[in-house]
């Protein structure tokens, strides 16, 4: 079994705040020699997309939504990030990838797919869970 690591951030679900995550996900992959640079490149898409869709779909004016992310490596890739925004209603297994021509409408199309869970809770806010297992995959 290999040894966890976490790296955590917290603040307000911005824009700038899920620029800040690309450096605690190269924080967590300078933690992590043994994962293949393709499963930690993949992860962080999807947890920035999900991280970016919590930005810029939160409520504004009112209170401030917040957001916290853990990301943790070892045996697998896992991701929680916890929001306050209003409880969000979504079908993750119909997430559909957007029209090619379409500006937006592909984060969480790209997270399912690249992600072996993806699930959101609805907890005072939104609690959302990815994993990625890492190694060799059957294509």
């Amino acid at each position: 079994m290999v040894s966890e690591i976490t790296v955590t951030r917290e603040g307000a679900a911005t824009l700038a705040f899920v620029e800040g995550l690309h450096g605690a996900l190269e924080e967590l992959a300078q933690s992590v020699p043994h994962i293949a640079e393709d499963d930690l490149s993949l992860f962080s898409l999807a947890v920035i997309e999900i991280a970016t869709n919590i930005a810029v779909h939160a409520p504004r004016g009112g209170d401030e939504v917040s957001l916290s992310v853990e990301l943790s490596a070892g045996d697998e890739l896992r991701a929680v990030l916890r929001d306050s925004a209003p409880p969000v209603h979504l079908d993750l297994t119909a997430a559909t990838m957007a029209d090619a021509l379409a500006e937006s409408g592909r984060g969480l199309a790209i997270a399912a797919a690249v992600c072996d869970e993806l699930s959101v809770e609805r907890r005072r806010g939104n609690l959302w869970r990815l994993v990625r297992r890492v190694g060799p995959r059957s294509v």
